[in-house]
Parts: structure tokens; C-alpha cells; sequence
């Protein structure tokens, strides 16, 4: 990632952007709602001083339109405004009179140079039309000031000039009776610009307000993240890369109770029990190596048969269990074959193997038949799963090259089979026999065949080759194990193993191996 990017992803510049964007949006709306409180402000306080100077002109504007002397009426107006009008912060440029019959008596308007002159009627209208606001005026009897802002171009070729317009009602001293209703035409254009005035000083001290504010804030704010987030953070993330380097003594410091704190905690307890998986993995690792040391680390050379074995795991350590047992190792006449499946697999299932083991060749050194040795194999191991209902599937298996027979004992396991390709015809090696572990005083019988020829192959296997699965759930099957066998009766024992395994490496495409792979060839060849 580049430096301008890590800036930009940077937690302190993002919190940043965030509260200057929330400060600039209060700002401006701080500013339009001031603007617009100042200008109804400034129209209330047009509108009160316009009623007080016309009240303040009641009595000499009541004697005067008892006169019916109007145009003094409008000549006392603009006097006493122009004498005033510092103080009042606005200016008449307008006044109508009307009687109490609304009824125009004068209209006169003040240019923006200073000159009263007479426009005569309001053009296009009768002086006896009356409007909406005059007659309010007239049925209410109450002054009326509209603050609705109105632009009014007095002169021709003159600016236009904002107004406001304000009618107030003479009436009788006594009688109450209405006499005159005066409508002033104010000029609300100094008003605005006091208010303009007062807008941008109020301007200037919030924007420089604000930005005191915002960045007291922000340094407030990166303050509280630096060391309630950002060192926190920083210390996990150094704490996760000195796991992945290998370091797995790394310890976080929790402080406080807020979800940081939580997390550090968690780290620590990933890291506790990333340690104990490591502690397992190796011993894993360890109980492997000694499983495969137990298992052949090659296959027997025998004058006239070819053999070939392998066992593939699904865990670090398992089940399945193949050996070889040389009796005559001068004469190399006779050999025993064993493979098994204990139940389940892992590290229970590696210890019974491993003990099995042990039981297996202890006894086949001693005297006896194949059915005594894996009977009294298959006591001592009931004893030693009484209470844990495991067990094991045994096919053992001896070859005797002077007697040029087959020996074996079944004991719960599949039958291997043997193929002769010169008939080729498949047949079974079965025989009565339980698994052991299931009774102690079981005894196990002894199966033979002696037909055997120059070119015959044996295989032995675990359920896990044929019951194995692909990605669509669908079972390798013996059929296809038998028919590889076919393929490839003419190569040696190690090339058929392969041959059959990476076929069933290839029939699972990748999907999990759910049990222990073990494959033994036995080919009987020339000097058998």
C-alpha cells in the first residue's frame, strides 16, 4: 500500500475529516439560522418603531385631518421622519391617507434624492377602490404592519427599494369614530444593511469560533484515540505479527473494561491456545514419526515373490497397521504378512496399533500356529480394551516357499484376495474369525491353500481404498480396485500399488479422506 493511501486509511485522518465535516455542517446551519433570526428581529423592530411613531403623531395628525388639511398631515410625517430618522434606522419613502371611507385624500412619495413629489392616484385605480389591507384596518380598528418585504422602484431608471408597509387608524377622541387611516411606505434597506453589518462580524467570530473549537476538539478527540484505540490497536497488530514470525509468548497488557481491552484479552487466550495446538502439533509430529518408524521402513527381499506396502494416513497418526515377519531369516523360506484396521483413528488408535504391534511380534516368535499366535495376540489386547469398546480387524497371513502354501487367520477383517492371470479368476481368502478385542477366550482357526503358481498376485487391503468417496458421495468399490488389478497384472508389486492408489487419489479429485489408507502386493514370481 503507498504512503498516501496508509494516510488516507489512517483512523486520526478519518476521525478528523469526520469532525471537521460535522463542524463546518453546524457552522453553516449556525449561520443561516442567525441570518434569519436577525431578519425577523429587524422587521419586529421596524414594526414597533413605526406604531410608536405613529402614535406618538396621533393627537397633531387627528387635529389636522379634523382640518381636512391632508397635504399638512403628509408634510408633518416627512418632517418629523427626516428629524428622527437616525434614531428609527429606516426612512418613509411613502404616504397614503384615506378617510373613513377609504377614500384617497393624498398620496405622495420621497424620491431617493430627497424630493417629495405628488404621483397622484394609484395608477389604474379608482379613488374609491379600498384595499384588502386598508379595509382590515378600517373593520379592526388595530394598526396593521406587514412585514411581507416588497420592492418598490420609485423613480425610472432608479434601483429598485425593498419596503415593508405599515397603516394606522385615526380615530375620534371621544366617539371612537374613525376618521383617517395612515399606510406608511418604509424603506427597510438601512435596516438590512445594519443587519449585514452585524451578519459578518457574527460571521467572522463563529467561523473563528469553530475552528478554535475543531481543532481543540480534534486534538482532543486524537488524543483520546491514540491511547484508547490507536496504541491499543498498534500493540495488537505488533502482537499478531510476532505470532505469524513464530513467537507464541507474546502477552497483551489489557487496560481498563471497554471492548479493546476485551479484545486484548481474547488475543491473549488465542495466543494460549495457539501455543497448546502448537505443544500438540509437535507432539503429533513426534508420535507420527514413531508410528511410521514402527511401520516397514522397507519392503522384504524374498527370492520369488515380489512385495510392495504402503499406508496412508488421514491424520497426523492412525489406525491401519501392516508388517512383514521373516521366520527363517537365513533360509527366507517362510514370511509372515499382517494388516489391520484398528477402529477409528488418530492418537487412541495409533497406541492400540503400536501395542498390537509389540503383542504381534512377541508372540510369532514362539512356537505355534498362525490360529495360536493371533488367538493369545487377541487375549492380551481384549484385556487391554476391556473398558473402552475399540477393537481391531487383523488379516494374518503367512507364506511358505518350501511348502508352497498359504497360511492365514481372519480376524473380522475383509478377505484378501488372490488373482491368477492365467485363468483369470479372482477368489477370496476367507475363514470364520471376530475382530479383536471383542472376546478374550475366542479361539481362532487356521485357513490353508497350496495351489499356488508362478505369477498369482495377492492383495490385502483396508476398508478405507474401496469405501473412499469423491466430491457426488459416490464409493471407489472393490470392482474397480479388481479391475486395476487386471490392468496392471503384468508390472511388479510396487507399480500395481501405485497404480491402484493414484488411481484413487485421482477417483477423489480433492475431496476429504475420511479413513486410513493400507495397501499390501504380494506377486508370486519365477523361483517361487
Amino acid at each position: 500500500m503507498s504512503p498516501r493511501a496508509r494516510f488516507v486509511n489512517h483512523i486520526a485522518f478519518q476521525a478528523a475529516l469526520i469532525i471537521i465535516g460535522l463542524s463546518m455542517a453546524s457552522l453553516v446551519l449556525s449561520i443561516f439560522l442567525y441570518r434569519e433570526s436577525m431578519r425577523e428581529i429587524a422587521l419586529k423592530e421596524v414594526e414597533n418603531k413605526a406604531i410608536i411613531f405613529l402614535s406618538a403623531m396621533e393627537t397633531s395628525v387627528r387635529r389636522l385631518a379634523m382640518e381636512k388639511n391632508t397635504k399638512s398631515i403628509i408634510e408633518l410625517i416627512q418632517e418629523r421622519a427626516e428629524f428622527i430618522g437616525e434614531n428609527l434606522n429606516f426612512a418613509i419613502v411613502g404616504v397614503v391617507v384615506r378617510d373613513g371611507n377609504g377614500v384617497v385624500l393624498e398620496h405622495k412619495v420621497k424620491d431617493p434624492d430627497g424630493l417629495v413629489y405628488d404621483p397622484g392616484k394609484p395608477e389604474g385605480r379608482e379613488t374609491h377602490h379600498i384595499p384588502k389591507d386598508f379595509e382590515e384596518v378600517m373593520d379592526s380598528g388595530e394598526p396593521l404592519v406587514k412585514r411581507q418585504i416588497k420592492t418598490l422602484r420609485m423613480v425610472e431608471g432608479q434601483p429598485e427599494v425593498r419596503v415593508i408597509e405599515a397603516l394606522y387608524p385615526i380615530k375620534k377622541r371621544q366617539k371612537g369614530e374613525l376618521m383617517a387611516v395612515i399606510k406608511l411606505v418604509i424603506s427597510v434597506e438601512r435596516t438590512f444593511e445594519l443587519i449585514r453589518a452585524e451578519y459578518e462580524i457574527f460571521t467572522k467570530r463563529v467561523v473563528l469560533g469553530f475552528t478554535v473549537v475543531t481543532f481543540v476538539l480534534i486534538l482532543g478527540i486524537l488524543f483520546f484515540l491514540r491511547q484508547r484505540i490507536i496504541v491499543p490497536v498498534l500493540s495488537i497488530n505488533d502482537g499478531a505479527n510476532q505470532v505469524a514470525a513464530g513467537n507464541l509468548d507474546v502477552m497483551l497488557k489489557p487496560a481498563g473494561s471497554n471492548e479493546i481491552s476485551s479484545l486484548m484479552s481474547s488475543f491473549n487466550k488465542m495466543v494460549g491456545g495457539l501455543k497448546h495446538r502448537d505443544q500438540m502439533r509437535r507432539s503429533l509430529e513426534v508420535a507420527k514419526e514413531v508410528q511410521q518408524n514402527l511401520l516397514p521402513g522397507k519392503d522384504p527381499e524374498i527370492e520369488g515373490l515380489d512385495i510392495a506396502g504402503r499406508s496412508v494416513y488421514c491424520d497426523e497418526t492412525g489406525g491401519d497397521y501392516f508388517d512383514y515377519i521373516l521366520f527363517d531369516r537365513e533360509q527366507g523360506t517362510k514370511i509372515g504378512v499382517v494388516i489391520g484396521d484398528v477402529s477409528g483413528h488418530g492418537i487412541s488408535s495409533a497406541l492400540l496399533m503400536a501395542s498390537t504391534r509389540a503383542f504381534l511380534r512377541q508372540r510369532a516368535a514362539l512356537p505355534g500356529t498362525t490360529a495360536a499366535i493371533i488367538s493369545d495376540v487377541n487375549a492380551q489386547f481384549s484385556r487391554d480394551v476391556a473398558e473402552s469398546g475399540s477393537f481391531m480387524s487383523m488379516f494374518y497371513l503367512t507364506i511358505d516357499k518350501g511348502e508352497k502354501c498359504l497360511r492365514w487367520v481372519r480376524a473380522g477383517h475383509d478377505p484378501a484376495v488372490i488373482y491368477d492371470p492365467e485363468f483369470d479368476t479372482l477368489s477370496e481368502l476367507k475363514g470364520a474369525g471376530i475382530a479383536l478385542g471383542v472376546d478374550e477366550q475366542f479361539q481362532f482357526e487356521e485357513n490353508s491353500r497350496t495351489d499356488l503358481r508362478e505369477g498369482q498376485i495377492i492383495l490385502l487391503g483396508t476398508d478405507g481404498i474401496w469405501e473412499a468417496r469423491n466430491p457426488e458421495g459416490e464409493m471407489f468399490g472393490k470392482e474397480s480396485m479388481y479391475a486395476l488389478l487386471r490392468q496392471n497384472k503384468d508390472r511388479d508389486a510396487a507399480e500395481i500399488l501405485t497404480g491402484i492408489t493414484e488411481a484413487l487419489n485421482d477417483f477423489q479429485r480433492g475431496a476429504t479422506i475420511e479413513d486410513d489408507v493400507t495397501l499390501i502386493v504380494i506377486k508370486l514370481t519365477h523361483g517361487f
